[in-house]
């Protein structure tokens, strides 16, 4: 008997041998229900037979054993939604794996027992067939799996981001409070100041987390516009900034009003990451200027710092556009990827240009071109 033939008259005995087999060797199955253990097998082994019976072509074959065939929705259906429940399971990664596994091997120890019984002649030829079937639902059912897990993984991230802000605004609210006191020491107003500084830098990367959250999310980027003066804007953030960073020198040249139409609150979030990058990597007790200016209908925010360069990954990452970790000794390092993967989504949804000119001779310099309108 052929491979096909056999999974039909044999479809309840594997369905059985496999959730025997899942029980014993996968912990998160005990956790089920036995309708939820079985669940989508029986499809799964149609879709196997159905595709095993399809007539391919070796260029077909070829491409399907590779993993490059693209299904249709009916026929990644079962695979789809089998990967799913096993996520919303608390199913890992291996566990999923490992029933793929015991499919493959139910399958095929009730065929070799069935096949010396009866003295089958092998068919090496519809088990590469019954292979391919399997890595395919499988791959397929890992798929949808991961896209479940980081899917909760984001929407995870972006309530916790809603949930900090609420007492970083208290402490925030307090430290206004106390600073109007007139019974504080130097001691006590420079501690008040830090802490200042903290609930800033929190913020920041609240504020941060909250915008990659939404992107990872598919929601993307939302850039609403209204009129701006590009000048008038940089002047607050710098004015902030050193508030939040008192010791800082910070350098603001400006020939007059910029005008343009741009998103405002996107854009104190872009100019906020660069000069706080600046403060944070540049030369220690160096200037970090901001410039602007403006020519036809492109306006220039840049920002520049001495000290050492940026890493290479970083540049990768603003010309690839993707989040990025470096592997250098100095951990400050590893904060860069999440603020400019930011300021990269922001510039791009603005249609805009980011460029940087970064090396030991010269420091830093982060160039912004937005256009005007």
């Amino acid at each position: 008997m052929k491979f096909i033939p056999f999974i039909k008259k044999h479809t309840e005995e594997i369905t059985d041998e496999w959730v025997k087999f899942a029980q014993d060797n996968i912990s998160g199955v005990n956790k089920m229900q036995l309708e939820e253990v079985r669940d989508h097998i029986k499809q799964m082994l149609e879709r196997i037979v159905e595709s095993m019976e399809t007539s391919e072509t070796d260029a077909q074959q070829e491409k399907k054993s590779k993993g490059n065939k693209n299904m249709s929705s009916g026929e990644s259906k079962a695979a789809n939604q089998h990967g799913e429940q096993r996520a919303d399971k608390g199913f890992d990664a291996m566990e999923l794996s490992s029933e793929f596994r015991a499919l493959r091997a139910s399958v095929l120890r009730l065929w070799e027992i069935n096949s010396k019984t009866e003295e089958w002649e092998t068919d090496f030829h519809d088990m590469i067939r019954f292979n391919e079937a399997v890595d395919e639902l499988w791959l397929i059912s890992l798929d949808r799996f991961q896209d479940k897990v980081d899917e909760r993984k984001n929407w995870v991230m972006g309530i916790v981001g809603h949930d900090l802000r609420n007492p970083l605004a208290a402490i925030s609210g307090v430290q206004s409070i106390l600073k109007l006191s007139k019974n504080l020491s130097e001691k006590e107003r420079s501690l008040l100041g830090r802490a200042g500084s903290s609930v800033k830098r929190m913020t920041e990367l609240i504020d941060n987390l909250l915008e990659l959250t939404d992107l990872r999310l598919g929601s993307g980027m939302k850039i609403h516009k209204a009129p701006v003066d590009l000048s008038e804007q940089s002047e607050k953030i710098v004015q902030e900034v050193q508030l939040a960073y008192p010791e800082a020198e910070l350098i603001i040249q400006s020939p007059g009003p910029v005008q343009g139409e741009w998103d405002v609150v996107k854009l104190d979030q872009l100019m906020t990451n660069l000069i706080t990058n600046a403060l944070r990597h540049g030369k220690p007790g160096g200037p970090v200027t901001v410039n602007i200016s403006a020519k036809g209908n492109e306006a220039f925010f840049k920002v520049h710092n001495e000290g050492s360069p940026v890493p290479e990954e970083i540049k990768d990452m603003i010309s690839k556009g993707m989040v990025t970790k470096t592997n250098g000794d100095h951990r400050k390092k590893e904060s860069y990827g999440l603020g400019l993967y930011i300021v990269k989504q922001i510039v791009d949804g603005h249609k805009g240009q980011i460029n940087l000119i970064s090396t030991e001779e010269k420091g830093t310099t982060f160039k912004i071109t937005l256009p005007r309108r």
